[in-house]
């Protein structure tokens, strides 16, 4: 599933447990949020697995094709664009992780948990930019087949020599598993799916502005500084992924 359904899942997790007025539940809503969220992903896993595994070969095979291609120039274009959503992304976990730790230190807001699970995103996310950042800079030092290769093994840590062997005897086509019944129903509810995110965005975006405009306690600017965050993510990823899964379809749509 692309970040846009698990922003939205995310956004919609907290109202819904408000709804059941448990102090135990609104206390450690972070908590269970995140467990709905690794649940419903675990499910969705068992319910639809060929379509998941369909859309995960969708992403992975251009990159190990342009490889076995030799096409440099593709390669290099896709790890740049890569490079940039995971330094977008990196800066959005340091800075809400800063956020996070504001409000709990000088704020008082007890929230310690997601102080710490964002904290370990936070180490995830520059740990992931700085290898993509390496192989940008060695791709552009050594601009070939081989380098792309190495950097498709040990950064995306994917499996080359076994799309090698398999490529051998088939048609890039036939590298993809079958094509699932309603993948294209599944590719279109995931657009509209990314489009709520961007438009749930702008909504915390300007509810952040309202906060700041109304309070100007540190706890409120806190608040506002989370949502603001949170919604500049939420329309980035909700745009990104729109234009990502229109561009599969059509690509889709002529290759098969």
């Amino acid at each position: 599933m692309k970040t846009s359904f698990y922003f939205v899942l995310w956004i919609l997790i907290y109202p819904i447990l408000g709804l059941f007025n448990n102090d135990l539940i609104n206390n450690n809503a972070f908590i269970v949020a995140c467990a709905v969220v690794w649940g419903l992903s675990w499910l969705l896993n068992q319910l639809m697995p060929q379509t998941l595994t369909y859309e995960r070969v969708s992403q992975i095979a251009p990159i190990l094709e342009d490889v076995y291609t030799g096409n440099v120039a593709s390669f290099r274009k896709r790890l740049m664009r890569e490079s940039s959503i995971e330094l977008v992304t990196a800066i959005y976990f340091v800075v809400t992780t800063v956020v996070i730790g504001i409000a709990v230190f000088i704020a008082g807001i007890n929230d310690w948990i997601a102080l710490i699970i964002f904290g370990v995103f936070t180490f995830g996310t520059i740990d992931r930019i700085v290898k993509l950042m390496k192989a940008k800079s060695s791709l552009k030092e050594n601009p070939t087949a081989e380098q792309c290769m190495d950097i498709a093994n040990e950064t995306y840590h994917l499996d080359y020599e076994s799309y090698y062997e398999a490529r051998q005897a088939v048609s890039y086509s036939d590298m993809f598993p079958p094509r699932p019944r309603h993948f294209k129903v599944f590719q279109i509810i995931s657009i509209i799916i990314a489009v709520i995110a961007a438009v749930l965005g702008f909504y915390y975006i300007i509810s952040a502005i309202l906060i700041m405009l109304n309070s100007s306690s540190l706890e409120a600017g806190a608040y506002a500084g989370m949502f603001f965050l949170y919604g500049s993510l939420a329309i980035y990823f909700g745009i990104k992924d729109t234009i990502a899964i229109s561009q599969n379809l059509k690509t889709n749509n002529n290759k098969f």
